[in-house]
């Protein structure tokens, strides 16, 4: 149990949670673009492209964001 606890706590897996208007991602590496119509995200693998408008983040922490504003389309890849 108390593993378990260790491991919410000090987790460290990159996650990309979806809703209507908010996107909430953890452990990131590194913000490369910030536009109001495109964020572009560096993950420990891969790069995360976010199309949409109105996009802003409301939420920055050292592993954790949240953006907000109209998603148009979500891009993974290299």
């Amino acid at each position: 149990m108390l593993d378990n606890l260790i491991n919410y706590v000090k987790n460290k897996e990159f996650s990309i949670n979806i809703w209507k208007n908010k996107i909430n991602i953890v452990n990131f590496k590194e913000i490369i673009i910030l536009e109001d119509e495109k964020i572009v995200i560096m993950s420990p693998d891969s790069k995360i492209v976010i199309r949409g408008s109105n996009l802003s983040i409301n939420k920055l922490l050292d592993n954790e964001m949240l953006i907000t504003g109209k998603f148009y389309s979500i891009e993974l890849g290299e």
